[in-house]
């Protein structure tokens, strides 16, 4: 009787130590400090990191950048320099949970991610136009917004965007559903943060051949930064749970009524998201404009930004001249 008592407790303290170990080796968010560079805006949900980039020249456009599910805003640094040469005033910004934006205890929907856009501008005192550029999650986040704010929407511009996964018939989206497992999801998110994201132990860039790319070493950095505050895999879970990243079709047939300006880069590779789902955005937004990056990874934002910065900028530049 004993031995099975014992088993018992050896049973139940084997995942358990692992759990409050990384638990409490988490450090409070209060403690995040701003880097050198960049400003915080202080919302209703606590600080938003986020940089406003005047251009040398600018031509009285604002250019939205909004990043995915977990690398946060750093992904735009070989993209940004583009869009900055040809005078485009760029605002770009962590999501809370990610990056260095606080870690409120909240559901993260898609109502929470679209108040923070709204609440950032306001506090920015932007009132013109604006064009979007959503990157993976951002896609369906910006799509949203100018569906249900088309008059303050110049364009909307989609980067691999989520929303179409469930046509696809791989299963490399395994990872977010198993966020959707009750406990499993919790104990994964603690002990094997890094399967939150779909990753491993280090993030990898797919490509070494674009000079502009976003290095190694700075996409290691922030990894490790944002992981160490308590809070940034519970926003991935609240998200996975709360905010749809497989079907958002509704969504883009919605926006392709609107008439808004549209454009759309993916990778043909593309792991994360599938490519498979631009037949059906095409479809969903007739006029939508559109490329396809050819053995591109789900990475081409950091990863190849000189083939989707001058992208962006050849297609933004025609809408604004429309």
């Amino acid at each position: 009787m004993e031995f099975f008592i014992l088993l018992l407790v050896l049973l139940i303290l084997f995942p358990l130590i692992p759990y409050l170990f990384f638990y409490f080796k988490l450090e409070n968010p209060i403690n995040i400090k701003k880097p050198s560079h960049g400003s915080f805006a202080k919302l209703s949900n606590g600080k938003i990191f986020y940089e406003l980039i005047e251009p040398q020249n600018p031509n009285g456009e604002i250019i939205l950048l909004v990043h995915g599910f977990s690398t946060p805003s750093i992904v735009w640094k070989g993209v940004i320099p583009f869009l900055l040469e040809k005078g485009f005033k760029v605002l770009a910004y962590d999501h809370y949970g990610r990056g260095y934006s606080s870690r409120p205890k909240i559901k993260y929907t898609k109502e929470f991610y679209l108040k923070t856009i709204t609440e950032l501008l306001n506090y920015l005192n932007i009132e013109q136009k604006i064009h979007l550029v959503g990157y993976s999650m951002g896609g369906p986040i910006v799509g949203y917004y100018a569906d249900e704010n088309p008059k303050s929407v110049s364009s909307v511009n989609f980067i691999a965007p989520a929303g179409y996964m469930f046509e696809s018939k791989t299963d490399t989206n395994l990872y977010l559903k198993i966020l959707n497992i009750p406990g499993v999801s919790q104990y994964i998110s603690v002990v094997m943060p890094s399967l939150m994201y779909g990753g491993n132990s280090s993030i990898e860039l797919s490509s070494n051949e674009d000079k502009n790319r976003l290095s190694q070493q700075d996409l290691n950095n922030v990894y490790r930064e944002q992981m160490k505050y308590e809070g940034f895999t519970r926003s991935l879970l609240s998200t996975a749970k709360n905010f749809n990243l497989f079907n958002t079709k509704k969504m883009y047939q919605s926006l392709g009524t609107k008439k808004i300006n549209a454009s759309v880069i993916w990778g043909s590779v593309d792991e994360i998201v599938p490519v498979d789902g631009l037949k059906s955005l095409k479809i969903d937004i007739p006029n939508i404009k559109h490329k396809v990056i050819e053995n591109g990874f789900h990475d081409i934002t950091y990863a190849l930004p000189s083939k989707v910065g001058p992208f962006l900028v050849e297609q933004i530049t025609d809408f604004s001249n429309d």
